[in-house]
């Protein structure tokens, strides 16, 4: 199997309305969100999806570093150009919901699960991470950026790790067609995106079961600082904010800068 995508077979087999029929494939870049960012405004339209074999400088949260080996994942940013900037972090988590659902129709018995605010967790191992960057004009938002990162055919991972993490491939011994992986999951974005611009209740629904603590009592971490107090885990609001019911059972609002859930 050739561990370069195969561009030309995944455009000629792809099934979404907008979404990456502007697909730009690139062997090696440092970062495909940093590309997308270095744009001109009037070089790339809402749908447009870039994807890297090999991302030399590739990061995920705070600057740090995602581990990944040339050839055998899916590293790849798509841009969006929605109406309003209100509800990014929902439109975040719906991509990371899509993963979900796309690791899940797989038929592994594991949970697969969204770790507040931006993995995705295979059996407590993370899997895949996601990154939401914009690009405004004065204060206008021209571009959003979603960076995804999906370990899917690698068969290693450093043991230094901030985290334990894993790929489709170490769990069922099994190797992916990443150009199929790729074509189901952009028809799933596509179409949670149409519910998001929409603001339908159901997505949020469907965020809120898969995140990782919903319906639990949970601390949190404040600044990297873990609370005293136990928070009811109620899910997110449109906006992307995170709710949470407090032991005097009042609701309080969190985004997502602001907090990590510890459910352990």
């Amino acid at each position: 199997m050739s561990i370069f995508f195969d561009s030309s077979g995944f455009v000629g087999h792809l099934s979404t309305q907008w979404l990456g029929q502007d697909f730009r494939y690139y062997e090696q870049i440092e970062s495909t969100n940093r590309f997308v960012k270095e744009l001109k405004a009037d070089s790339v339209e809402h749908g447009t999806v870039v994807l890297a074999d090999n991302q030399t400088q590739g990061r995920g949260q705070y600057q740090r570093e995602w581990e990944t080996v040339p050839g055998q994942n899916l590293t790849f940013s798509m841009v969006f150009k929605p109406q309003e900037i209100m509800g990014i972090h929902a439109l975040t988590l719906a991509c990371a919901l899509c993963i979900v659902e796309m690791v899940d129709h797989l038929e592994f018995n594991a949970p697969v699960s969204i770790k507040w605010p931006n993995d995705v967790m295979f059996d407590g191992k993370k899997m895949a991470g996601l990154l939401t960057e914009n690009v405004f004009i004065g204060n206008k938002l021209e571009r959003l950026i979603l960076g995804i990162g999906i370990n899917i055919n690698q068969g290693k991972f450093s043991s230094n790790l901030r985290n334990p993490a894993t790929s489709l491939r170490l769990e069922s011994g099994k190797r992916y067609s990443r150009e199929r992986l790729l074509n189901e999951l952009l028809r799933r974005i596509e179409f949670k995106y149409h519910l998001w611009s929409r603001r339908q209740p159901i997505l949020y629904r469907q965020i809120n079961r898969k995140i990782k603590g919903y319906g639990h009592w949970v601390k949190l971490k404040v600044d990297g600082k873990l609370q005293e107090d136990r928070y009811k885990l109620l899910g997110i609001n449109e906006n992307g904010e995170l709710l949470l019911l407090n032991k005097e059972g009042g609701i309080e609002s969190f985004s997502y800068e602001q907090i990590r859930i510890v459910t352990n």
